[in-house]
């Protein structure tokens, strides 16, 4: 399926916007993202669809990686905030404001935004286990919604060519010195980037999935989770470098009993006793940016939007997914220091860091990964859950969350460094480009998903808002 050929964009079409049922006016949130200017339209679309407020009036999702919208939210589907999304997009539609800003980078982060409210709007459910929390279906606001994203999304759409010269702003943020380079055990709140990450002949040697079970890659839940929009790759570092690292590789595919039965089920599971690695392996999670071009393909850009680094100062006999007492408590028993970088959309537009910035240790943000639905600004969770930023959980203790378990234990990856995998091995071209293990997975899974097919049902009709 791909997007309507580029002589048709210029097509005369005659589009007749409708009218949004009035309704109480909803204060817009401020926001200079994209231009000094906050009543620019790109950063009223931006505020409208992907800033929020919590009951403090504290604003949530100002320059986040995802929007803060949940499976079970109703924010942009009902009431005033419904009405503004639409009347906001009508506008950009109405006026071509998709030519106001030309910057590549710009247009394709803004298209990386949208894109990801609008599969939201398509995975958007209503709680049926919790009468008492139970939601319209929103069938129709849906559909308003869908129908006007998925045109602004088509005309912000850049050619192939444009896609290609993304700049890799890892690399810029390597050049500008912007961080320390490795970690200090001596300092070990000290963030830091590794500068030979990408560099196939230097210490991180990438887990590549095999292709008889690549399925979602090697970080199945995370590119699950974001619906293929962006892509992961994962790298281990031992202290010994490339060799020990791939070495290790070869010893767990060498494990003569990988898995064992699950306990109380039939289920197969990794053996615990598979043999660690030392202490002071490091393990880095890249997220990488994927777009749709103007041709309607899938590609992966040069943008990398986050990076994860888990420190294993100490190799502890913690089970998986073991937890006692507070987050700080299982940190401590799982032996590891986390990091992370994320990308910043101002620090991107101006080319400062190369976009990156260093999670704060006292920085707090919503989780969006791997929540049951609720959501927490509305209070739709039964439990206690936090519905104010101040009272979230710190952003770098969630990566415990999943990897909990001492040394090996916490690597989720493992499963693809195991028989029947194909074992991990060098391309035979040593001439390799740097990021020759970049992991299709995501787009291959997106390309046969229901909400890219619904994307594409939409520009193949040439639907817009009658």
């Amino acid at each position: 399926m791909r997007l309507i050929a580029t002589s048709l964009f210029l097509i005369a079409l005659a589009v007749t916007f409708s009218k949004v049922t009035a309704s109480p006016a909803r204060p817009e949130i401020p926001t200079t993202i994209y231009d000094p200017n906050p009543s620019h339209i790109w950063n009223r679309l931006y505020a409208a669809l992907l800033i929020r407020e919590d009951r403090h009036g504290t604003q949530v999702g100002a320059d986040s990686l995802d929007p803060p919208l949940w499976p079970e939210t109703e924010h942009l589907l009902a009431g005033s905030s419904h009405q503004q999304a639409l009347r906001v997009l009508d506008e950009f539609l109405r006026t071509h404001a998709e030519n106001l800003i030309q910057d590549p980078i710009k247009r394709a982060l803004l298209q990386h935004d949208l894109w990801a409210v609008f599969d939201w709007s398509v995975e958007q459910f209503s709680s049926i286990d919790r009468p008492q929390y139970a939601k319209p279906q929103y069938g129709k606001e849906k559909k308003e919604l869908q129908v006007r994203l998925a045109e602004v999304l088509r005309r912000l759409a850049l050619t192939p060519e444009a896609v290609k010269s993304l700049p890799d702003n890892y690399a810029q943020a390597l050049a500008l010195g912007a961080f320390a380079r490795e970690y200090d055990p001596a300092n070990p709140e000290r963030p830091f980037l590794p500068p030979d990450l990408f560099d196939p002949h230097g210490p991180w040697a990438g887990i590549t999935p095999s292709p008889e079970f690549a399925g979602l890659g090697v970080a199945k839940m995370h590119i699950f989770n974001l619906s293929g929009r962006s892509s992961f790759l994962v790298f281990v570092k031992l202290p010994g470098g490339h060799k020990a690292t791939m070495d290790y590789f070869q010893a767990l595919w060498n494990f003569p009993q990988p898995w064992v039965q699950e306990t109380n089920s039939d289920q197969a599971a990794v053996n615990p006793a598979l043999p660690s690695f030392p202490a002071g392996t490091q393990v880095a999670l890249v997220r990488r940016m994927n777009l749709f071009d103007n041709q309607g393909n899938l590609v992966s850009a040069n943008i990398t939007e986050s990076v994860q680094i888990r420190v294993y100062h100490t190799i502890t006999t913690t089970a998986e997914r073991f937890f006692s007492g507070t987050l700080a408590d299982t940190i401590k028993n799982s032996g590891q220091d986390f990091y992370e970088f994320k990308l910043s959309r101002p620090l991107l537009f101006s080319a400062k860091n190369g976009g990156l910035r260093a999670v704060a240790r006292d920085e707090r943000e919503f989780a969006t990964f791997q929540t049951k639905g609720g959501d927490p600004i509305e209070g739709t969770e039964p439990s206690a859950r936090p519905d104010s930023i101040n009272e979230a959980p710190l952003e770098l203790q969630r990566c415990v969350w999943c990897h909990s378990g001492g040394g090996v234990r916490s690597l989720n990856s493992r499963e693809a460094l195991l028989r029947p995998n194909r074992m991990q091995m060098e391309p035979g071209n040593s001439d390799y480009a740097s990021i020759y293990w970049g992991d299709s997975s995501a787009i291959d899974w997106k390309q046969n998903h229901y909400d890219w097919g619904l994307l594409n049902g939409y520009w193949k009709a040439s639907s817009h808002p009658q």
